[in-house]
């Protein structure tokens, strides 16, 4: 399957150039959450991930009763990458103030096939969780 997805040119924290960041509303209809290589939770959801660029900074709104107690209802990101077949939103991908917050993603993975946003993902390391969603 992942062999399917769109691919993006390693540039790591725009070190070869600057990305181009874009708003997105992604559509979710299923999400798992994962934690220590098994799904802990997962279900069925009608959700909507809201994502806003502003001044350079994502900001993510995920207001979701079935899934915010495993993630925050609203948080945001101010480092992209792409990196394989995958473009990152990150807060500091190379740890350097290893300030971690509960609940709070660290990290996030989009995923594209042919163009189209089918899956988002947020890696989040207090406690160490990957939330999944896909459309």
């Amino acid at each position: 399957m992942s062999d399917n997805w769109d691919r993006f040119p390693s540039n790591i924290k725009e070190m070869s150039g600057r990305i181009t960041r874009q708003a997105f509303n992604f559509n979710y209809h299923r999400f798992e959450v994962w934690q220590a290589g098994a799904c802990i939770y997962s279900g069925n959801s009608n959700g909507q991930i809201v994502a806003k660029v502003d001044s350079d900074i994502l900001n993510v709104t995920i207001d979701d009763a079935m899934i915010n107690n495993h993630i925050k209802k609203q948080f945001s990101f101010g480092e992209i990458s792409t990196n394989g077949d995958r473009i990152m939103w990150s807060k500091d991908i190379f740890n350097t103030t290893n300030k971690i917050e509960r609940n709070n993603p660290d990290i996030s993975s989009l995923f594209y096939k042919h163009g189209v946003l089918t899956k988002v993902t947020y890696t989040i390391h207090d406690p160490n969780t990957l939330v999944e969603f896909y459309s």
